[in-house]
């Protein structure tokens, strides 16, 4: 049994990810600051200890026991504030100074593993091409703080580390899914980039389960998406046809330049032959019919 200090237990993914490595018999505790982060965890039957994110401190006596530290912090802004580039700027600080502290806490306090979360949005564009993760990266929008991020988590941090490059979260309680779905029953696209371009996706319960296999699989980076990642056209061709209308129309106005506009066949091969483990849907075309029910 592994005892396993979860930052961002109470978020989408941590709570999933309570659950599943409880599941898998795992003991788990969660960092939160509020009462009712504590109230939650002890819901789905975990540990709840209090620490400042910030404080190196604060976090080493949180993770004190722990074989297996899990960061999962994100703020991610609500969808109609995600052109603004202040609205990223906690997410930021989150990405460059509490993953440093996290690393550094995580190390003095003894873990022998630290799973980062990241973006697969990393990459530059691919075309048609497979993207590994040995593929180019490159920085833009919020995957500069991300390469920041799995920095600090490979560099501050001694013991095996394990960077989960998770594609975008499909589900009912995503953000952008949730506006994907709203846009399309209006008849519009919200995709950024070409019909073509490759978009890798993942539902949120399986992200949860990666989360499970990262704790005992070999140290590095992993791509964490749907197995055959959809193309845009395919994402609003399956949007459409949950809302039940023949097709979507273009996003006006014209697309952005960034890192949702590259096309990026992002492969998650190395995770299923060193884990076994697999999506259970192809999240990009499979969930919208189960959320528009």
């Amino acid at each position: 049994m592994t005892e396993i200090v979860i930052t961002g237990s109470t978020g989408v993914i941590g709570q999933r990810a309570v659950r599943e490595l409880l599941a898998a018999d795992h003991r788990v505790t969660g960092v939160t600051r509020s009462e009712r982060g504590r109230e939650r965890l002890e819901r789905l039957g975990a540990g709840a200890v209090e620490a400042d994110v910030f404080d190196e401190a604060s976090l080493r006596r949180a993770f004190a026991g722990a074989d297996a530290v899990v960061n999962l912090l994100t703020h991610i802004p609500t969808t109609d504030r995600m052109a603004d580039p202040a609205a990223w700027e906690e997410n930021d600080r989150i990405r460059t100074e509490a993953s440093a502290a996290i690393a550094r806490a995580a190390q003095a306090a003894g873990a022998t593993r630290l799973v980062q979360e990241s973006i697969a949005f990393v990459y530059a564009d691919g075309g048609d091409a497979w993207l590994d993760e040995e593929a180019p990266v490159a920085g833009g929008g919020v995957t500069t703080t991300a390469l920041t991020a799995e920095r600090n988590a490979r560099d501050l941090f001694a013991g095996d580390t394990v960077v989960l490059r998770f594609g975008l979260f499909m589900g009912p309680d995503s953000g952008s899914a949730q506006a994907a779905l709203a846009a399309a029953r209006d008849g519009v696209s919200i995709a950024t980039g070409l019909p073509g371009a490759y978009r890798p996706t993942l539902a949120l319960d399986d992200a949860a389960t990666a989360i499970v296999a990262a704790v005992d699989a070999p140290p590095g980076i992993y791509n964490v998406a749907d197995t055959d990642p959809p193309t845009n056209a395919e994402v609003d061709a399956a949007l459409a046809a949950a809302v039940g209308i023949e097709a979507l129309r273009p996003p006006a106005p014209a697309q952005p330049d960034g890192p949702l506009a590259r096309s990026q066949r992002v492969s998650s091969r190395r995770l299923t032959e060193a884990t076994g483990w697999q999506p259970r849907l192809r999240a990009g075309t499979e969930i919208w019919g189960r959320m528009a029910i």
